[in-house]
């Protein structure tokens, strides 16, 4: 375990290729150990800042609520069918349905007519999404799918905007948050770990390929285990300048070839670097010799 998590710190080195070429390819146990930890670290990474990016989300989701739902708003169902007080109807609601230069998009909207015909499933045709509450059910549209609810098949209820507002203030934190930090968690634990086994081959194919040009000797499976530890640096660098909102073609591609050259080129320089630890272990170990003293014979 402590090998695994030095190697957090190792991996960053210059000299790590040197010295994993020469010899610590064979702790299959410490790469394996590290891959865990390593998946597991990036999980939390992704998890703690989507925990923060829903805390902080918290005042603007209230503020929404407040601004875009009439007050004493009501929605009732009763019997297969909805209801509203004190909503002007036919309600319309553009969201974030101007662009920069203030032209309209349609992007998404918002539309509740339970007293007349005027808006239908077509209402939706001109925008990427948006809500179509009927008197009888509601649309949905993402993108380009369709779904729909029958409130014949929900139960009698009703809520108002005190009641969601009331819902948000108590839930929206714990356990919403956590509980969708949790899962989002174990998610991304399952997908780091496939997933970059899985694209491991080809960079460790690129590996491969560079030690043939710097004439280092390397077999594909070293490269490979090369590959499994050093790809938490390119998951860690993409993942932060992702969270800055930046967004660089290739980046991948660009940091592990520049590790890559870094590492090969410090070889170059250094080729009869062997790590101290491996070639201790080519020496016999001296056994104990007891020595026995004999008395002088009278």
């Amino acid at each position: 375990m402590k090998k695994a998590l030095k190697r957090f710190v190792d991996i960053w080195k210059l000299d790590f290729l040197a010295k994993f070429f020469a010899g610590e390819c064979k702790n299959n146990k410490t790469t394996i150990s590290f891959w865990i930890l390593s998946s597991l670290a990036l999980s939390l990474m992704v998890a703690v800042g989507f925990c923060v990016f829903l805390c902080d989300s918290y005042d603007d989701t209230v503020a929404l609520l407040e601004r875009d739902i009439p007050e004493s708003a009501q929605i009732t169902i009763t019997d297969g069918q909805l209801t509203t007080q004190n909503i002007d109807e036919p309600f319309f609601r553009e969201i974030n349905a101007h662009s920069d230069d203030n032209s309209y998009d349609g992007s998404f909207v918002i539309i509740i007519d339970t007293r007349s015909d005027a808006y239908d499933l077509t209402s939706l045709d001109e925008y990427n999404g948006g809500i179509i509450v009927l008197g009888d059910r509601a649309y949905f549209k993402d993108g380009t799918e369709f779904d729909q609810i029958v409130f014949s098949e929900i139960p009698n209820f009703t809520v108002s905007k005190d009641d969601i507002l009331e819902f948000v203030s108590k839930y929206f934190i714990f356990p919403f948050s956590i509980i969708l930090t949790i899962l989002l968690g174990v998610f991304m634990f399952f997908w780091f770990s496939v997933f970059r086994l899985v694209s491991a081959f080809w960079w460790a194919l690129m590996l491969f390929v560079l030690t043939k040009i710097f004439d280092i000797e390397c077999k594909y499976m070293t490269a490979y285990k090369a590959v499994i530890n050093l790809y938490f640096i390119p998951t860690v660098v993409v993942f932060m300048v992702g969270f800055l909102g930046l967004n660089i073609p290739l980046m991948t591609t660009i940091i592990f070839i520049a590790i890559f050259i870094a590492n090969l080129l410090w070889i170059k320089k250094h080729p009869q670097v062997e790590e101290t630890e491996n070639v201790l272990k080519t020496i016999p170990e001296i056994k104990k010799v007891k020595i026995v003293k004999q008395s002088k014979k009278k």
